[in-house]
């Protein structure tokens, strides 16, 4: 849809306005007492009718056993304030392990019946292609883990990230709008990575397991390399070998847990390689 521009003021502060189109004001039931959210997303201006709420209640009796996925879901969502009802003090335990993956969360009323949890940072989308590189190259360091304990540590950091990381996309966009839904997707598809690399290094390896998991991590690398320099000739390559390693661990008579985990990596890695290829590369479209 094209619009006019009307140009408002005198010639040395000119601003300009333009009008809404009618239909999508009356769906938003708008007039002129009401305000609307207007952000700034790179070349685009998004307007929509009302904001993130302020605050979200949520009855923990309600989640006994999905608590991770309702707070993470309303940090992911852009939700800046949330209230906790609880009755059994137990259930703050898991609350408190939870918000150390959630960058700015953090408690700032506890009583006997709620707490209340409210992000006290302000996020920048400028921060966004940072945190994406950081994530990047602590899935890198992954595949070279052998510690427990260093294993551990790096899916807790690479799971806060990409937590702040897709905050910062809902609340702010990006300056490649269109692009939005493959960097969330690439955002998930990194933190699962993560998982699974968790399982396969937690357990001894033979020699053939070894040789396998040296092919998934040249796959891995290049991964991280074609984000930041795309060249078609290695996607076209590496996107096949995960393929390759996906088919042939599938078409095994027998799995084992490595064979299984193994696979989930590789089919993954292929997801993630279309992923990087709709977001990198600079194909020219004919008019």
């Amino acid at each position: 849809m094209e619009k006019k521009l009307t140009a408002q003021g005198p010639k040395n502060r000119k601003s300009y306005t333009v009008t809404l189109p009618l239909d999508w004001v009356k769906v938003q039931g708008l007039d002129k007492s009401r305000k609307i959210d207007l952000q700034v997303v790179g070349a685009k201006v998004v307007l929509s009718a009302g904001g993130n709420s302020e605050r979200v209640l949520i009855n923990l009796n309600d989640y006994p056993h999905t608590v991770i996925k309702v707070l993470q879901g309303l940090y992911r969502q852009g939700v800046n304030e949330v209230k906790l009802e609880y009755k059994d003090s137990a259930q703050l335990t898991e609350v408190n392990r939870l918000l150390g993956r959630l960058m700015g969360y953090e408690i700032i009323e506890h009583t006997k019946d709620y707490i209340i949890i409210k992000d006290i940072t302000k996020e920048s989308s400028e921060d966004f292609d940072t945190v994406l590189r950081r994530i990047f190259l602590l899935a890198l360091e992954l595949t070279n883990s052998r510690e427990t304990e260093q294993i551990a540590s790096l899916d807790v950091t690479i799971k806060k990230l990409v937590n702040y990381d897709q905050r910062i996309l809902v609340k702010q966009g990006h300056a490649e709008y269109q692009k939005v839904p493959f960097y969330f997707v690439l955002l998930d598809r990194l933190e699962k990575l993560a998982d699974e690399y968790g399982w396969i290094l937690a357990s001894p390896l033979n020699r053939e397991q070894r040789k396998q998991l040296m092919d998934i991590n040249r796959a891995t690398h290049k991964l991280y390399e074609l984000y930041y320099k795309f060249n078609a000739s290695d996607f076209d390559e590496y996107e096949y070998l995960t393929y390759q390693l996906r088919r042939k661990m599938r078409l095994k008579p027998q799995l084992d847990a490595f064979d299984l985990h193994a696979h989930n990596v590789a089919r993954m890695l292929n997801t993630m390689y279309g992923t990087i290829f709709s977001l990198r590369h600079t194909g020219k479209t004919e008019a």
